[in-house]
C-alpha cells in the first residue's frame, strides 16, 4: 500500500527523536558548545546592517530593530553560558535538545521584522540591498545550523517569508520577483540543509554504532583471551590427570612376567590406573556435553526422600570411617528433575563435604522455599558441612574445571577437580544453579533450588523391574551368545576375554561379512559404531539384525557428537561410550536377556 504524500512530507520535513538517545545527547551538547560564542558574532553582523541603513536612510525604525537584536542576542549568549553540557542526560536529551533548537525562532522573528521597521520604500537599489544582505545571511545561518534541522527551520521560515510578503506588497514587478526568490532559496536552503542534516545525523549514529561494535568486539576478544587461558589451565592440568594413571598402567604391564601370573596387588593397582582414566575421560565428556548443551535430560516429578536414602547408603560409611556424623533429614519433598543428574549432582556435593570436612557434620535437608522468585512452589536442597570453608577470593572459582584450591600437585586421591564444575553445569540443565554460602574454618553450604512437582504413583516393592543377576565379579546365572563386531583385533580380543570370564559364549568379527560366517542367533551384539574403510556400524548392526542375526544390539564409541547420539537412539539402540565399564556391559547383557 503507498504511503500516502502527507506523511512521505511530514516524514521529510519534520524531525522525531532519533531512536538512539545518545544521538539526541551528542547533538544536544555539540549545539551548546558550537554555538556559545555565535551571539556575539551575529551581533556584530546585525549592527553593520543596522548601521549602514541608519546612514543611508536615516530612518529610525533601525534603532527600534538594533534594541530588539541585540537585548535577543544578550539573551541567547547568557543562555548558553548557563546550560552546562555535561549536565544533559540520555533520559533528557531529546527534549533538551529540542528546547534548545526552538529557541531559534525569537532571533528568526527578530530578523523577520527587520523588512517591516526600516524597509526603503520606491528605492529599487536599497530594496536590493536589504534582500541580499537578509536573505544572504539567513542562507548562512540556514546551512551553519544544517545538525540541527529544528533549529534552522525555526530561524529561516520566518525570516524569509515575512521578507517575501514585504517584497510583494511593494509597489512594481521587480519587487513581487524578489519576493517570489525568496520563496524559492527559502525551499532551496532548507532542501540542502535537511540532506546535510540527515547526512551527519547519520554519521553521528554510525559513529555510536561502531563505538557499540568495537567495544562488543573488545568484550569478545576479553573473552577470548579468557577462555583461551582457562582452557590452557584445563588442557594443562588434564595432561597431568591422564598421563599419570597411563604411566602407571603402562609400569604395570611392562613389569608382568609371563612365565608367573601377575599378584593380586599388581591386578588392583592395574584396575585402579584404569578406573582413573576411565573417571577423567567421563568428567571431561560429561563437561563437554554440557557445555555443547547436548546432555540428555529428562525432567519429571522426583520424591527426595527416596534420593536421600540412596545418599545415606552410599556415604554413611565413608563418613563413619572418617569420623563425620551424616545427617540426612527424611522429606517429603517432589521436585521437578532429573532422577539420574540431582543424583550425581547431591553424590559431588556430599563427597566433596565429607572430603574437606576433618571433623564434625554433613548435614543434608530440603526445605520449602517461603518466597520464590517466580511465584511458583519450589524446594531449596542443602548439603552443610562444618569443614575447613572456602576464602572470598576462590569462591567464583570453584566452580572451574580443574580447580582446587589446596591441591596444586594434583593429587589423585584429594579429586579431579571436575566435581564442582559438572555439579553447576547439571544444574544449570535443570533450569537451576548452584548457590555457596562459606567462611573459612566454619564450613561451606550448597544449595540449589528446584521446583515443586505433583507426587508421581507410588510402585509397590513387588512390582519394581528386576535388576540384573550378575554378581560382583560378573559372572551371569545364564550364559548368553555375544557377538563384537569391532575392526580393531585388540579391542575384539579384550571383549572375548572379558565377556568369557563372566561365562558367555563369545563370537567375534571384523566386519558384516565375517558376523555372517558364525552360525545361529545371538542373544546380543555389541558393535562399535565406526568399522574399518568408512564402514557404518550402525548401519552393519541394522543390516544383521534385519537377517536376524541377532536379537539385541548395543553400539559403542569413542566418538562424543551429539549427533551420533541422535542416530543411535533413533535406531532404537542403546549406546555405550568407551572407555566401557564393566557395570555399563553388564547392565547392557541383563537388559539383553530380559528382553
Amino acid at each position: 500500500m503507498p504511503v500516502p504524500l502527507w506523511q512521505r512530507l511530514r516524514a521529510y520535513w519534520v524531525e522525531s527523536p532519533n531512536a538512539d538517545p545518545l544521538v539526541d545527547q551528542s547533538l544536544a551538547r555539540a549545539y551548546i558548545v558550537d554555538t556559545r560564542d555565535t551571539p556575539l558574532s551575529a551581533a556584530m553582523i546585525a549592527a553593520v546592517f543596522w548601521g549602514m541603513f541608519l546612514v543611508l536612510t536615516g530612518d529610525r525604525g533601525t534603532l527600534v530593530w538594533a534594541v530588539l537584536v541585540h537585548a535577543m542576542q544578550w539573551n541567547m549568549h547568557r543562555h548558553l553560558h548557563r546550560v552546562d553540557p555535561a549536565a544533559i542526560d540520555v533520559a533528557s536529551a531529546a527534549r533538551t535538545r529540542r528546547q534548545l533548537e526552538l529557541r531559534m525562532l525569537f532571533p528568526g522573528l527578530v530578523w523577520a521584522l527587520a523588512p517591516w521597521l526600516f524597509f526603503p520604500h520606491g528605492d529599487l537599489a536599497y530594496i536590493l540591498l536589504m534582500y541580499f544582505f537578509v536573505s544572504g545571511t539567513t542562507g548562512v545561518i540556514i546551512a551553519a545550523l544544517a545538525q540541527w534541522w529544528l533549529a534552522a527551520v525555526c530561524f529561516g521560515v520566518p525570516v524569509f517569508l515575512s521578507l517575501a510578503l514585504r517584497l510583494v506588497l511593494e509597489p512594481g514587478s521587480v519587487p513581487v520577483i524578489m519576493g517570489c526568490l525568496a520563496v524559492s532559496q527559502l525551499l532551496a536552503s532548507l532542501h540542502y540543509a535537511r540532506k546535510q542534516n540527515r547526512l551527519i545525523v547519520r554519521s553521528i549514529e554510525n559513529g555510536f554504532e561502531n563505538a557499540r561494535l568495537a567495544e562488543a568486539l573488545s568484550r569478545q576478544l576479553d573473552h577470548v583471551a579468557q577462555m583461551a587461558a582457562q582452557r590452557a589451565r584445563i588442557f594443562a592440568a588434564a595432561n597431568h590427570d591422564l598421563r599419570q594413571p597411563m604411566h602407571a598402567l603402562a609400569i604395570f604391564v611392562d613389569a608382568l612376567d609371563t612365565r608367573s601370573p601377575p599378584g593380586a596387588d599388581n591386578l588392583r593397582f592395574m584396575r585402579d590406573s584404569v578406573d582413573a582414566l576411565r573417571g577423567s575421560i567421563d568428567a571431561l565428556l560429561d563437561i563437554a556435553q554440557l557445555d555443547g548443551g547436548v546432555a540428555p535430560v529428562r525432567l519429571e516429578p522426583l520424591r527426595l526422600d527416596a534420593l536421600f536414602r540412596s545418599l545415606n547408603g552410599r556415604f554413611a560409611a565413608l563418613a563413619e570411617a572418617k569420623g563425620l556424623a551424616l545427617r540426612i533429614r527424611p522429606t517429603e519433598a517432589v521436585v521437578r528433575a532429573d532422577a539420574r543428574m540431582l543424583a550425581r549432582v547431591l553424590g559431588n556435593l556430599v563427597d566433596n563435604a565429607i572430603k574437606y570436612t576433618p571433623e564434625g557434620t554433613v548435614f543434608v535437608r530440603a526445605r520449602r522455599v517461603q518466597r520464590p522468585a517466580n511465584g511458583v512452589p519450589a524446594w531449596r536442597i542443602e548439603v552443610r558441612d562444618s569443614g575447613v570453608g572456602i576464602e572470598a577470593q576462590h569462591r567464583e572459582h570453584v566452580f572451574e574445571e580443574f580447580f582446587q584450591v589446596d591441591n596444586p600437585g594434583r593429587d589423585r586421591s584429594r579429586g579431579l577437580g571436575l566435581g564442582l564444575s559438572l555439579v553447576a553445569g547439571m544444574a544449570r540443565v535443570m533450569g537451576s544453579c548452584i548457590e555457596v554460602r562459606s567462611a573459612p574454618g566454619r564450613g561451606s553450604t550448597f544449595s540449589l533450588v528446584l521446583e515443586e512437582a505433583p507426587a508421581p504413583p507410588q510402585v509397590p516393592e513387588a512390582d519394581a523391574p528386576a535388576h540384573s543377576c550378575a554378581s560382583g565379579s560378573g559372572r551371569t546365572t545364564s550364559a548368553i551368545r555375544i557377538l563384537v563386531l569391532d575392526d580393531e583385533q585388540p579391542v575384539r580380543e579384550a571383549m572375548r576375554s572379558l565377556l568369557s570370564g563372566w561365562g558367555h559364549e563369545v563370537a567375534l568379527a571384523a566386519n558384516p561379512r565375517e558376523a555372517l560366517q558364525h552360525g545361529g542367533v545371538f542373544d546380543l551384539m555389541l558393535s562399535d559404531l565406526r568399522l574399518g574403510s568408512g564402514l557404518s556400524g550402525l548401519a552393519a548392526a541394522q543390516a544383521l539384525q534385519a537377517v536376524g542375526k541377532a536379537r539385541n544390539v548395543v553400539i559403542l564409541t569413542g566418538e562424543t557428537a551429539h549427533a551420533n547420539r541422535v542416530e543411535v537412539e533413533r535406531a532404537g539402540y542403546a549406546l555405550i561410550y568407551k572407555p566401557a565399564d564393566a557395570r555399563a556391559l553388564q547392565d547392557a547383557i541383563a537388559a539383553s536377556r530380559l528382553a
